[in-house]
């Protein structure tokens, strides 16, 4: 069957899984009963929607890896400057298939791609973000910091980032940025309103694009932003970012309809890891640089990594015999990145620069 127009996108997910949420409790089946179903007893039905209500979503929902293994952080941060187009470039050369960036707002209310609450560190520029228009914020040079090559380059807008990476045929993890400073810090009630408005825009940019659910996902270390977009885009998927790994996770992401639990690789032990593995919620682990330790990170449960070089942890997982295509992206496309066999100096891989075309 072939969808188009505004169903498409709900099509998609329908499509993706069997099962959608109806309540915190039950489940309702998308697909019709067989008739097997339909002959059984009124006594058997009942057995099995009590036990389906008491399912944690994870078992109910039949989800193979809900994101790529390896994602690209910023883009690859570690050969151009994060967070920039040229970085989605520099990523897509040397074989991502998927990039995660950070998205804030203006001033005047435009999204755009950008980290920190200032733009000291990587622009031209002084101050913070939320104090600048759009406009000003184009003025900023967000590339010589890293390497004159990248002199001139931008900060794109979240329409950019979204055309750029559907162009380059990368997925893209979108993570709405909290508020304060801190992650870990509980939001003020106007930090709170901030994320939703981000939120709010995010998801309204996304709609008017007709982002595709199968390309682009979202995520958030703050709850107020995963809520909206739970509302407004329930058939994106979400995950919930975390740096230390709270005792009511699972709670959360239940609550949230997250496919996912994204964490600091650096803060959890090897048994809290293979504890959280066994709830069966797939896991990914940030910032993951060192390929070793990608792959043992893996061994240990999880789902993925990201990575500033994400090129050298595909090919050391590849090496040590990790399937690479668990995720429903590997399974959706064909996978050719290994053949480019980069080598292992991230500068080596700037003259690959020259084989994606300038957008």
């Amino acid at each position: 069957k072939i969808v188009t127009g505004p169903n498409r996108s709900q099509y998609a997910h329908w499509k993706r899984t069997a099962y959608l949420r109806t309540s915190n409790t039950t489940y309702a089946r998308t697909c019709s009963m067989s008739q097997t179903l339909a002959a059984s007893t009124a006594s058997s039905l009942a057995a099995m929607n009590f036990a389906m209500a008491k399912m944690p979503m994870f078992h109910s929902i039949p989800m193979q890896y809900p994101l790529p293994m390896v994602i690209g952080h910023r883009g690859a941060k570690d050969i151009a400057p994060e967070n920039t187009i040229a970085a989605m470039r520099a990523a897509k050369a040397v074989g991502t298939t998927c990039v995660e960036v950070d998205v804030m707002l203006t001033k005047d209310g435009v999204p755009v791609i950008h980290h920190d609450n200032t733009v000291d560190r990587c622009t031209t520029g002084a101050g913070r973000l939320q104090d600048l228009n759009w406009a000003e914020l184009r003025e900023l040079d967000v590339g010589s910091h890293f390497c004159p090559d990248f002199k001139d380059e931008r900060i794109p807008s979240l329409k950019e980032m979204v055309e750029v990476c559907w162009a380059l045929g990368l997925d893209l993890n979108i993570e709405i940025k909290h508020s304060n400073d801190d992650a870990a810090l509980v939001p003020t009630e106007e930090e709170r309103l901030r994320e939703v408005e981000l939120a709010t825009v995010t998801c309204t940019t996304l709609l008017s694009l007709d982002a595709d659910p199968e390309r682009v996902f979202l995520s958030s270390f703050s709850i107020a932003a995963l809520e909206v977009a739970q509302a407004m885009l329930p058939h994106f998927r979400r995950s919930y970012l975390v740096s230390v790994i709270p005792s009511n996770w699972e709670t959360t992401v239940l609550r949230l309809g997250c496919v996912s639990l994204n964490f600091n690789a650096s803060k959890s032990s090897k048994e809290e890891i293979e504890a959280c593995a066994r709830t069966g919620v797939p896991l990914y682990a940030y910032t993951v640089n060192d390929p070793a330790r990608a792959a043992k990170l893996i061994r240990w449960g999880l789902a993925g990594v990201f990575s500033d070089v994400p090129h050298l942890v595909r090919r050391h997982l590849w090496r040590e015999g990790i399937d690479l295509k668990q995720g429903l992206q590997g399974l959706r496309r064909s996978n050719s990145s290994l053949s480019c066999s980069p080598t292992g100096s991230p500068q080596s891989a700037l003259p690959f620069l020259q084989t994606v075309p300038a957008l």
